[in-house]
């Protein structure tokens, strides 16, 4: 796995698409992060990749911003997979 598509460095590149689609919008975190019932620092957590961000969650921010990306999506499920192999299920012969 490549060191730019290691989930921690895709959950970062999310989370400033998503602080830059809410800036688009002229929201300030302590604006949108009530509307999406989360505080001002789980919101800030996400944009800044040190928390996963779930399909829920970016369907609604896209709501709120007015803006849809249906690409954000799959990257939120591929940022969300694990980055440790020892997690990963073995095949079966």
């Amino acid at each position: 796995m490549s060191p730019q598509n290691r989930p921690p460095d895709l959950r970062r590149n999310l989370g400033a698409k998503l602080r830059r689609m809410r800036e688009a919008a002229h929201l300030r975190l302590e604006v949108a992060a009530p509307k999406l019932d989360k505080s001002r620092s789980a919101l800030h957590r996400v944009e800044t990749g040190e928390t996963k961000a779930n399909v829920h969650l970016v369907r609604s921010m896209m709501d709120l911003y007015d803006t849809y990306d249906p690409t954000l999506l799959d990257e939120v499920r591929k940022a969300n997979q694990t980055s440790n192999p020892r997690n990963r299920t073995k095949p079966t012969a």
